[in-house]
């Protein structure tokens, strides 16, 4: 009996397609930070936490999901230096849905946890740079201050004051006594840049690989080009 063939959900982790996923996550994010007050709030501190935690994953499930749908790319990847290979028995759990889940298993082991790592894998993937040097720079110091809040729960350090910006260097922070400010305004900058970012990833990756395939001359099924075009879906509204 030959397998199953898949729906378009199941090139997606959790079975949802990754920018509807994040969509909500942001949304649900923003709803649950402290607007009511002006001053730091340890909600918007585990908020932030967050927002950096969903924006990896988000990073990692949506290189699995073009994965999932374009395995060829996997040749583009091992050109690039990437490590592709993996445990072959996981291939034996999935039975025969390894056939669509193949990024899952590649995704898992890669490192999406800075903007130099993610331009890497994006890059060799499809050749596209999420971030602009700029953009990695601001990511940086979002990453800086995430740093600081999980290692020291917010609290200014000789190590941290020395790496920043003139924004956050300046009169009154103190070593071991001022701390990071997590205001909702501070929050929603932040969340707006990673929302900008994840669009940008989003529409790039199709574009990509929609050339990469017209290159091929590969026509996919419709599940396949429904899985490919759900990369532009945001709420009401397409990327």
């Amino acid at each position: 009996m030959p397998p199953e063939s898949p729906t378009w959900l199941d090139y997606f982790s959790g079975g949802v397609p990754t920018s509807e996923y994040f969509r909500m996550t942001l949304e649900d994010l923003a709803m649950i930070v402290d607007e009511s007050s002006k001053r730091p709030s340890r909600v918007n501190e585990v908020c932030y936490i967050g927002l950096i935690a969903y924006f990896e994953a988000f990073c990692k499930d949506h290189f699995a999901s073009v994965l999932n749908i374009e395995p060829a790319l996997l040749d583009a990847l091992r050109q690039k230096g990437q490590d592709i290979y993996i445990n072959p028995t996981h291939l034996l759990e999935l039975q025969e849905e390894w056939r669509y889940r193949l990024g899952f298993l590649v995704a898992e082991k890669f490192d999406f946890g800075t903007p130099q790592k993610i331009n890497a894998l994006y890059g060799a993937l499809l050749k596209i740079s999420p971030f602009s040097k700029d953009e990695a720079r601001f990511y940086e110091k979002m990453l800086s201050d995430r740093n600081l809040l999980v290692h020291h729960g917010g609290t200014h350090t000789f190590t941290y004051l020395s790496h920043a910006t003139l924004e956050t260097n300046s009169a009154g922070h103190r070593p071991y006594f001022s701390s990071l400010a997590v205001t909702a305004e501070y929050f929603e900058k932040r969340r707006a840049f990673i929302e900008g970012i994840a669009k940008k990833i989003l529409k790039s990756t199709h574009e990509a690989l929609k050339h990469y395939s017209t290159e091929l001359g590969t026509e996919y099924a419709p599940e396949r080009q429904k899985a490919m075009n759900a990369f532009l879906w945001w709420g009401e509204e397409d990327i």
